[in-house]
C-alpha cells in the first residue's frame, strides 16, 4: 500500500507542470481535497479527410481540414460518469489521433487516462495525440489521493457526409399540401402524416374521439376500446399509453387504453406542457427493461418546458414518475420555443425541429440543445410548417404544408 501511495504523490508531483490539467480557480492550490471530478474537456485540433473525385479525369483526391476542437461542446455526464461530444464530428475524422487541448478539475485532482494495452494510467498532455476510435477511461485522483472517479469518454463521428448524403427529396403530393397542426408518426414500414394526438404503440394507433378511446391497425378503421375523461392522447412507450385528462393531469395506461390511471409527478401539473407537445422514448439501458420517455412542449406561460420519466415494464409494472427538468441559469443551449414542435431519437442523439426551420440535436437526454450544420435544411425547402420523425431504420423523416417530403 505505501508503494502504491508514492506512485500517487510522484504522480501529483508531475501534474502541477501539465499544461492540459486546469486547476479550479476558486481553490487554494496548496491545500488537499478528497474529491475529483471532471468539470469540463476542450478537444484540440482535429484532421478530417475527405475524397473527391475530379469529374475530368476521375481520379481520386483525399483533402485534409483542420478542424478547430473547441466547436465540439464536450458535456461531462455526473450522473453517469460519461464524457461525449454533443455535435458529431464530421465523417472521415481522425479519431486515432486526438489532442486535448484543456481538461479542468474540481480541487486539483489529478487527470490520468488508462492504457488499453497495459491496463495502466497516466497523466494527460497536451501533446500527445489519444487514440479515440474506442471508448477511453479518464480517472481522476483526489488531491488528498484517498479517492478516484473513473469516467468513460466516447467520441461520435457522422455517419453521412454532411450535405452530400444529407436531406434528401422523395416526392412532392398535392395530398400532403396546406396542412396544419399535425405530426408525422412511425407506422407499420412507413410513416404517416396524422392529426395531433394519433399515438402509436406497438403498430397500433390511438386517438381520442370525443369521450372514446379507440384504436386502429390501418389509420382508416376505428374502433372503440373505452370511455375515458381525456382532452389528449401524448404518446406512448414500450408498455405504456400517456394521456392528458380533463383535470390537466398526467395519466397512462398499460392495457392499451382501456382503464387510465393518475400519473405521479414531481412538480405541480400546472408546470405541464399545454400546447405544441411532443414526446419520444427510447430504451434505457442502465436498468433492465426500462424506458427513457422524454415530453417536450409550450407551457402556460409561453415557453419551452421539458419532462421525463424512467417507465421500467419487465415482469409487474414498475411505474415510475415524471420529473420535471427546470432550464438552469447560464444554460445558453435552450430548444427555443416554436410551433409544430417534433422530436425524434435515433441512435443516442435526440433531433427536434418546428416553426424555425433549423435543426436542433441533444446529447444529454435533452438537457441542452445545439444547431448542428450537419443536418442543415436544404436551401430549396418549402413550406411554413414542418413534422419530422424516425422510422425502424433509423432514418429521418421530414413532411413540409407544402407537400414536400424529405429523408435522411
Amino acid at each position: 500500500m505505501k508503494r502504491n501511495y508514492r506512485v500517487l504523490y510522484i504522480l501529483f508531483a508531475l501534474s502541477l507542470t501539465v499544461t492540459s490539467c486546469l486547476k479550479d480557480n476558486d481553490t487554494d492550490s496548496d491545500v488537499a481535497y478528497s474529491d475529483a471530478a471532471v468539470t469540463a474537456i476542450t478537444l484540440g485540433s482535429l484532421n478530417c479527410y475527405t475524397q473527391t473525385t475530379s469529374s475530368n479525369t476521375g481520379n481520386d483526391t483525399i483533402i485534409k481540414t483542420v478542424l478547430t476542437g473547441s466547436n465540439y461542446y464536450m458535456t461531462v455526464d455526473q450522473v453517469n460518469n460519461l464524457i461525449y461530444n454533443n455535435i458529431e464530428l464530421p465523417q472521415g475524422t481522425d479519431l486515432a489521433h486526438v489532442l486535448l487541448s484543456s481538461i479542468s478539475t474540481k480541487n486539483n485532482s489529478i487527470a490520468t487516462m488508462k492504457d488499453p494495452s497495459n491496463g495502466k494510467y497516466a497523466l494527460i498532455s497536451a501533446y500527445d495525440s489519444i487514440d479515440f476510435t474506442t471508448p477511453r477511461i479518464i480517472r481522476v485522483y483526489s488531491s488528498d489521493l484517498t479517492y478516484e472517479r473513473d469516467y468513460t469518454m466516447t467520441l461520435t463521428v457522422s455517419k453521412t457526409d454532411g450535405m452530400k448524403l444529407g436531406w434528401k427529396k422523395t416526392a412532392t403530393e398535392t395530398a400532403l399540401e396546406g396542412w396544419a397542426d399535425k405530426v408525422l408518426v412511425a407506422f407499420a414500414d412507413s410513416v404517416r402524416l396524422v392529426d395531433r394526438g394519433v399515438v402509436v404503440k406497438d403498430g397500433i394507433a390511438y386517438r381520442m374521439n370525443g369521450t372514446k378511446v379507440q384504436q386502429s391497425s390501418d389509420l382508416d378503421n376505428w374502433q372503440d376500446v373505452a370511455t375515458a375523461d381525456l382532452s389528449l392522447l401524448l404518446g406512448s412507450a414500450s408498455a405504456e399509453l400517456f394521456a392528458k385528462g380533463s383535470d390537466g393531469k398526467m395519466k397512462h395506461s398499460v392495457d392499451n387504453g382501456v382503464t387510465w390511471q393518475d400519473e405521479a409527478l414531481d412538480e405541480d401539473a400546472s408546470l405541464l406542457p399545454t400546447s405544441q407537445i411532443a414526446m419520444t422514448y427510447w430504451n434505457y439501458t442502465p436498468i433492465d427493461s426500462a424506458d427513457f420517455v422524454l415530453m417536450a412542449g409550450t407551457n402556460q406561460q409561453g415557453d419551452v418546458c421539458f419532462w421525463r420519466k424512467v417507465s421500467q415494464y419487465g415482469g409487474d409494472y414498475k411505474g415510475g414518475q415524471w420529473v420535471y427538468m427546470p432550464i438552469e441559469a447560464g444554460n445558453y443551449f435552450v430548444l427555443p420555443q416554436q410551433n409544430n414542435l417534433s422530436i425524434a431519437y435515433v441512435d443516442k442523439v435526440l433531433y427536434a425541429l418546428g416553426s424555425n426551420k433549423i435543426v436542433y440535436t441533444s446529447r444529454d437526454q435533452g438537457l441542452t440543445w445545439h444547431q448542428n450544420s450537419n443536418y442543415e435544411l436544404p436551401s430549396d425547402i418549402q413550406g411554413t410548417a414542418f413534422a419530422m420523425t424516425a422510422d425502424k431504420q433509423g432514418n429521418l423523416w421530414l413532411v413540409t404544408n407544402a407537400g414536400q417530403v424529405w429523408k435522411r
